[in-house]
């Protein structure tokens, strides 16, 4: 199993200023024949970003939540060693996921924003 990146470009930039983003998204596949012929079967859709988001950590920690939530309904189809090598190519793309203390220091700043509205 891999990820099948597909990307497009957006005339203007969700987050942040700038004209142009790249809207990308995660597909998880596998190389299968079918007549004899290579093609590649869709396993589940994985996660969709824009470039500009991955700029802001709040962004990215509710990416890698997506992740997370997606890779645990497919926990039976998974190895650990498809899992480690789709966690890898996500990390090229996304960044390394929050740690503990970056999660709880973004949980704590993303309350004291909703308190306040």
């Amino acid at each position: 199993m891999y990820i099948r990146w597909q990307s497009r470009k957006r005339k203007k930039a969700e987050f942040g200023r700038g004209k142009g983003d790249v809207h990308w998204s995660a597909i998880l596949a596998e190389s299968a024949r079918v007549d004899g012929k290579p093609t590649q079967r869709h396993i589940a859709y994985l996660v969709r970003f824009n470039e500009s988001a991955v700029a802001h950590p709040q962004q990215q920690l509710y990416l890698w939540e997506r992740i997370a939530e997606q890779l645990a309904r497919l926990d039976k189809l998974l190895s650990p060693e498809d899992r480690e090598k789709i966690k890898a190519a996500l990390v090229k793309k996304i960044g390394k996921p929050p740690t503990k203390a970056q999660r709880a220091a973004l949980d704590r700043q993303r309350e004291q924003i909703l308190g306040t509205l």
